[in-house]
């Protein structure tokens, strides 16, 4: 196992009050532990189990609190956000120790993923000032048309343990800033971060009852969240199974979806790509958050020309990881977020060795009972292997040869995925046709897949989402509804 120091912080609410509920925080008659991924015997934190009668007084309370949030004026809510972000700014390096005691991410990626979300709350207060709805041409001259932009009602977010800080934000920032009111339910292994969060937005200035933070088991929750008739829309992050239960379970209602489902990421190395760069990329890509990205780069196809080089260079680069504690700020991979994790990874590696596949650097499993994973280059592994075709969600990258562009790219498109895929190449036109070719909502040009920017869209094709973006202008046609009006002025 990496060695591992005593630098973890201590235990960040053990008193087990994570209910924020109507404006006040609230504990449950059961509680559940979280421990540090890099220490399984360090207690992090005591967190409330919500139960279905928690959730349904929390739908109460943003009910109440929806009216008179949706009519603050818009500026109003967007000096919430800036307080917000001013506020989480000014406790970035808590913010950054608590993320990392949540899920392990190297206090490095924490502290990036913590400013982040100090940028997506400031990009959205801005975005709140933008003109909103529209006027158009009648026919009557004496009718003028224009439509209006306005909030949906209360919105459920449910959000994964990956990004503990990022994306909650991205959607609780636009959910919120226009004019909704909101039930979150944080992943278990998130929910430090997500106390921390609901603590900046309420000393803000929100109202009681605009958020409401649920902590707990969602499979306990799932019925009493999607099933409230008070929901007006529902955004969610996570798999692909559990996505699509949520959405079967609002189908005969008329709540608008978001779903981010995942990803299997590939990205093509064409001869011409300066290799030593896109070794570095694609090194980032697949293995900082320890590999814990929807985005993670988890497939390369390589012209086979160009392969021995990009091989050796993978090769180099992922050996000079430093695989340690991530509270060490020489870490560049900290552990998988659980054990339950590790024992996916690990299932995963094992199948490698079943498979008899070559491993080019990495493969093995401390049997010491921790979370830490080597971070792993693959090689030689058949298409219709689980290892190409499933989200193994953990630092592990299948590296294939190619004859030519046209076989890479019918061999990156060859997956129920279709969130992020990247090209490594000098030739502008096959970037141009890669652009065009393939089939994913986001596309890398000599990048990493894994980088996104919050005032862009973000999200994916096929099995990767459920087509309706998130962030940048995608977030206000999502959270809100257009009313169009018809007015006679004479």
């Amino acid at each position: 196992m990496p060695h591992v120091t005593s630098l973890a912080p201590p235990p960040t609410r053990t008193d087990g009050r994570s209910l924020f509920i109507g404006g006040s925080w609230l504990t449950a008659d059961a509680v559940y532990e979280r421990f540090n991924p890099a220490d399984l015997a360090q207690l992090t934190g005591t967190y409330a189990l919500a139960t279905p009668d928690h959730v349904r007084t929390a739908y109460d309370a943003a009910a109440a609190a929806f009216p008179g949030w949706a009519a603050t004026p818009a500026p109003e809510r967007a000096n919430v956000l800036r307080r917000a972000a001013d506020l989480l700014e000014a406790r970035v390096d808590e913010a950054t120790r608590r993320l990392t005691a949540d899920m392990g991410k190297a206090l490095r990626d924490a502290r990036g993923e913590v400013l982040r979300s100090c940028a997506i709350l400031r990009y959205f207060s801005g975005e709140l000032l933008q003109p909103s709805g529209e006027t158009y041409p009648s026919a009557d001259p004496s009718t003028t048309l224009l439509t209006i932009e306005e909030p949906l009602g209360v919105v459920c977010a449910i959000t994964p343990w990956n990004f503990p800080s990022a994306i909650p934000v991205w959607k609780l920032a636009p959910a919120i800033g226009f004019g909704n009111t909101v039930v979150w339910k944080p992943a278990e292994a998130a929910s430090g971060s997500a106390v921390l969060l609901t603590e900046v937005l309420a000393a803000a200035g929100l109202p009681d009852g605009v958020l409401n933070l649920v902590t707990g088991k969602g499979s306990a929750l799932s019925g009493a969240l999607t099933g409230d008739p008070r929901l007006a829309a529902l955004t969610f992050t996570g798999s692909g199974g559990v996505g699509t239960r949520l959405r079967q379970a609002v189908a005969d209602r008329n709540v608008k979806v978001q779903l981010e489902l995942g990803g299997k990421n590939p990205a093509v190395v064409l001869a011409d790509a300066d290799l030593e760069d896109a070794a570095v990329q694609i090194v980032r890509g697949a293995m900082l958050s320890t590999g814990q990205r929807c985005t993670a780069t988890s497939r390369v196809y390589v012209e086979r020309s160009a392969a021995p080089r990009l091989r050796e260079l993978l090769r180099a680069r992922v050996a000079e990881l430093v695989v340690g504690d991530p509270f060490d700020e020489a870490t560049d991979v900290g552990p998988l977020a659980s054990a339950e994790q590790r024992d996916t990874v690990a299932s995963y590696l094992k199948l490698a060795r079943d498979e008899q596949v070559e491993v080019v650097v990495g493969g093995s499993v401390p049997d010491d009972g921790s979370c830490f994973v080597s971070p792993t280059v693959l090689a030689g592994v058949r298409p219709d292997s689980r290892l190409v075709c499933e989200e193994i969600f953990g630092p592990v990258l299948v590296l294939e040869e190619v004859d030519d562009f046209d076989a890479a790219l019918a061999a990156a498109n060859d997956t129920e995925f279709g969130l992020s895929s990247g090209l490594f190449t000098r030739d502008l036109g096959k970037a141009m046709a890669f652009v065009r070719r393939t089939q994913s909502g986001l596309v890398h040009v000599n990048r990493e897949t894994a980088g996104v920017e919050p005032h862009v869209p973000f999200g994916g094709v096929k099995g990767s989402s459920s087509m309706a973006r998130e962030q940048g202008k995608a977030a206000r046609q999502f959270f809100t509804t257009t009313k169009t009006v018809y007015l006679r002025t004479t």
